[in-house]
C-alpha cells in the first residue's frame, strides 16, 4: 500500500518536472552570447570536470565524503546525533538518532564542496584580507564544483539508492530534479545577463498551474 501511494504522489509531482525543464530552458536561451571573463572562467571550470570524469578518473571517494558528510549536517540541523560514519571509495554509511527526507535526500541537492568553497573565498577575500584570491579563480572553482555535484550525482542515482526507496525512488527523483535545476537557474541568475531567477520561478510556477489545472478539466469538467 505504501508503495502505490508513493508511487502516486510520484505520477502526481510530474508536471513540476515539466514545467521547471521548460522554464529552465526558455531563461537559458535569454543568456548573452557574449560571455564576461569570470563567465567564461565558470564555463571552463565545467568543462575541465568533464575531461577529469572522462579522460582521468572519477572522483568517487571526494563525492562519498562529501555525500555523507552533508547527511551528518543535514541531521544536525535535525537536531538528531551522528553515530557512526564511514566514507571509502567503495561506499560510505552513516547513523543517525533521527530520520527524514530532508536528511536523506540533502545530498542530492547540496552542493556541499561549492557551498565550502563560496563561504571560503567570502572570509578570505572580504573578513582576512582585501582580494586575494582572483574572481576568475574561483568562477572556474565553482563551474568546476558544481559540474562534480550534478555529474557525480546523476551517476550515482544510476543504481538503486536506499536513500531514495525510503521516499519513493519516483518522488525522490523528481525532488531531486527539481531541486537541482534550482540551484543551477540560481547560479546562472546571479552569473549571466538575461537569465533571470525570478521569472525563472514564476513562470514555473504559473506552468505547473496551468497543467494542474488542464488535468482537473479533462477529467472531471
Amino acid at each position: 500500500m505504501r508503495k502505490t501511494v508513493k508511487t502516486v504522489i510520484g505520477i502526481l509531482l510530474l508536471p513540476f518536472v515539466i514545467s521547471f525543464s521548460k522554464s529552465f530552458y526558455s531563461q537559458f536561451g535569454n543568456i548573452d552570447v557574449f560571455l564576461s571573463m569570470g563567465q567564461q572562467y565558470f564555463l571552463f571550470g565545467i568543462g575541465i570536470y568533464c575531461f577529469i570524469q572522462l579522460f582521468l578518473f572519477k572522483p568517487v571517494y571526494a563525492y562519498v565524503l562529501g555525500h555523507e558528510t552533508v547527511h551528518a549536517l543535514a541531521a544536525w540541523l535535525c537536531f538528531g546525533k551522528v553515530t557512526s560514519f564511514k566514507a571509502s571509495s567503495a561506499g560510505g554509511s552513516i547513523s543517525t538518532s533521527k530520520n527524514n527526507i530532508f536528511i536523506s535526500l540533502s545530498p542530492y541537492f547540496i552542493p556541499i564542496y561549492s557551498l565550502t568553497l563560496i563561504v571560503v573565498y567570502y572570509l578570505i577575500n572580504h573578513v582576512f584580507t582585501d582580494g586575494l584570491i582572483s574572481p576568475s579563480y574561483f568562477m572556474l572553482l565553482l563551474g568546476l564544483t558544481i559540474a562534480f555535484h550534478i555529474i557525480m550525482t546523476v551517476d550515482t542515482l544510476k543504481t538503486r539508492q536506499p536513500d531514495l526507496i525510503k521516499a519513493g525512488y519516483l518522488t525522490s527523483s523528481i525532488f531531486i530534479y527539481v531541486i537541482n535545476v534550482t540551484v543551477i537557474a540560481l547560479a546562472f541568475g546571479i552569473l549571466f545577463e538575461g537569465f533571470s531567477f525570478r521569472s525563472f520561478l514564476s513562470n514555473a510556477y504559473v506552468m505547473s498551474l496551468h497543467i494542474y489545472k488542464s488535468i482537473f478539466n479533462q477529467l472531471f469538467l
